[in-house]
């Protein structure tokens, strides 16, 4: 045999011992875990970042709620849950990176880093001292933390100056039997149901939440409600601030005299000022706000 086909043959062995080679350190290797969770750091990290600063801006949960707030197809609770899941997540991935990918590497920085530490009291200890005042200073609404957490409450309750708000706080959490026994609602959780049938909404039981029937029909609680409000609108005792206002003001909103709605709270043994904050007619008759509110509810209806 020719030397050049000695070696043109023991070159192609060489190419196939190196390509067996290659091929197996790529087979090896297919899998790398520190690029795996790297990317996965990564991908949490970004996550927590968009659901935390959703949540920070987002409006209180009693207006998300009743209004099926959404950013990007998701409610409120959509994006807790992904800020929650993705921390989780993260404390996990960086566990896993510390203690089995890297710990030898971990270990020994950390010895390396305790012992400088020791050395360079200075530094150990400013970073003690501004992690306290973060801690404190939030604690006890000090500058700058009060100012940004101010901020983000000034974000939320703008919502709620542009949204419709519930008759009565969180009023998508109540079943129909409990809104049933609100003023105005007629009393019998049944005749709710069929209202809402007749409308076309699947009810399974007077039992379920507003939020439930809203959600398992496709919108907001603030729709269904609609549809059960009495009469061509919100009630004047709807809504937050019943107690502070007057007799007068109720009798404003209403359409009906406040003298009116003195005398028949007289009747029934209640002595009332027009200028007077319901509350303050409340407390002085010993008669609970519910009902006062039922009882001018029925004045009104009349």
């Amino acid at each position: 045999m020719a030397l050049e086909e000695v070696l043109a043959t023991d070159s192609g062995r060489g190419d196939a011992v190196d390509t067996k080679i290659t091929q197996g350190t790529i087979m090896k290797k297919s899998f790398r875990w520190r690029v795996f969770i790297s990317f996965g750091l990564f991908i949490a990290l970004f996550m927590m970042l968009v659901s935390g600063v959703t949540l920070y801006i987002s409006p209180p949960g009693r207006v998300a709620n009743w209004t099926d707030w959404r950013l990007i197809g998701l409610t409120k609770t959509g994006w807790r849950n992904q800020h929650l899941i993705f921390g989780f997540a993260f404390i996990l991935l960086s566990l896993f990176h510390l203690f089995l990918v890297n710990w030898k590497a971990f270990l020994c920085y950390l010895k390396t880093k305790t012992a400088e530490g020791v050395r360079r009291p200075t530094e150990l200890l400013a970073i003690l001292l501004l992690s306290s005042f973060f801690g404190v200073g939030t604690y006890y609404g000090l500058e700058p933390f009060s100012a940004i957490i101010q901020f983000g409450n000034r974000i939320s309750s703008s919502w709620e100056a542009q949204e419709k708000r519930a008759p009565i706080p969180h009023a998508e959490l109540m079943t129909l039997i409990e809104l049933s026994k609100q003023p105005g609602m007629g009393g019998d959780p049944e005749a709710l149901k069929a209202k809402l049938e007749k409308a076309g909404l699947t009810i399974t039981s007077s039992k379920e939440t507003l939020a439930k029937i809203a959600e398992a029909n496709g919108m907001a609680a603030e729709k269904v409600y609609e549809m059960l409000e009495p009469g061509d609108g919100r009630s004047a005792l709807s809504g937050k601030g019943f107690g502070r206002k007057t007799l007068q003001q109720i009798g404003d909103e209403a359409g009906v005299s406040a003298t009116s709605l003195q005398l028949a709270l007289r009747q029934k043994g209640i002595e009332a000022k027009n200028d007077t904050p319901l509350k303050t007619i409340a407390e002085e008759n010993g008669i609970e706000m519910r009902e006062l509110r039922q009882l001018l509810e029925t004045m009104i209806s009349r």
